[in-house]
């Protein structure tokens, strides 16, 4: 039975920028999206490394990049999605 050698860091953030958000969505898509991506990262550790890696960058990619940089980030959110996403690293949002 052949082995495989584990993919690189360089080829997992490849593979998980392949899968880029699309822009245009409405805000509580990206948050849905980067909830389900920790989610299926969360459910990969300790049986598929590299898919939880890939899974965690997808996540992580939506809450840095893609959230903070949506028009309706900082009035289009109730008070607890507010809080919630301060809890996962976003910055305070402001008025």
């Amino acid at each position: 039975m052949p082995t495989t050698c584990p993919a690189t860091i360089s080829e997992l953030v490849t593979t998980a920028a392949e899968t880029a958000a699309p822009p245009g969505r409405d805000l509580r898509h990206y948050i849905r999206v980067a909830g389900s991506h920790r989610r299926t990262g969360a459910a990969s550790v300790g049986l598929e490394m590299e898919r939880a890696f890939i899974e965690y960058a997808r996540a992580a990619t939506l809450i840095v990049e893609t959230i903070p940089t949506h028009r309706d980030y900082q009035g289009g959110l109730s008070t607890e999605q507010k809080r919630n996403l301060k809890a996962v690293g976003l910055p305070p949002l402001s008025r």
